[in-house]
């Protein structure tokens, strides 16, 4: 990922422990966490990280996934024999029910935010490629064609293989001391 956006023109990128950034107390006026918190050891550490490089007032967006993001593919891996292939990559607690309570331990005027949607899969090399990416020990041939099988059979009923997202945009503000 930082590759990809180091090509990005004249962006800054920072790899760095989310939970001591290398940046001055109050540095900045916005702070994005996409997708992350969930997968950090300690999210309070975190969040008090990010109120530290935040400036007075300062907004804060925290981006976390739905119970029930993405369902049907974390149901596709144990399915054909690969239950290590289900959502399962969260280290703590942080969900969209409980990112707002610990949000709210560090900042103010906290609010939620759900986006759901679909996604529609028109075949199945998408999904596919999804499972492949969740692992390094690659699908044999015969889960491939029990993947294929059953994303295929969806498709052929439903015209598309249907895949619910649901996002959750956590917004608040460093408070002003």
């Amino acid at each position: 990922m930082c590759r990809r956006l180091r090509a990005v023109s004249g962006a800054l990128v920072v790899r760095a422990d989310a939970g001591r950034l290398p940046f001055a107390d109050g540095g900045f006026g916005t702070v994005v966490a996409n997708h992350m918190l969930y997968h950090v050891d300690d999210p309070d550490a975190v969040l008090r990280e990010l109120a530290r490089v935040l400036r007075p007032g300062g907004r804060l967006a925290v981006a976390v996934n739905g119970s029930d993001h993405l369902h049907e593919l974390d149901a596709v891996g144990p399915a054909v024999g690969r239950p290590d292939l289900g959502r399962s990559g969260t280290r703590n607690d942080v969900t969209a029910a409980t990112a707002p309570a610990y949000v709210a331990r560090h900042f103010t005027g906290v609010t939620a935010e759900r986006y759901p949607g679909d996604l529609r899969i028109p075949d199945t090399g998408p999904v596919l490629a999804y499972l492949a990416s969740l692992t390094d020990e690659p699908l044999t041939a015969e889960q491939v064609a029990a993947v294929t099988a059953l994303v295929g059979a969806r498709i052929a009923a439903e015209g598309s293989f249907r895949v619910r997202r649901h996002t959750v945009l956590v917004t608040a503000v460093r408070p002003r001391k």
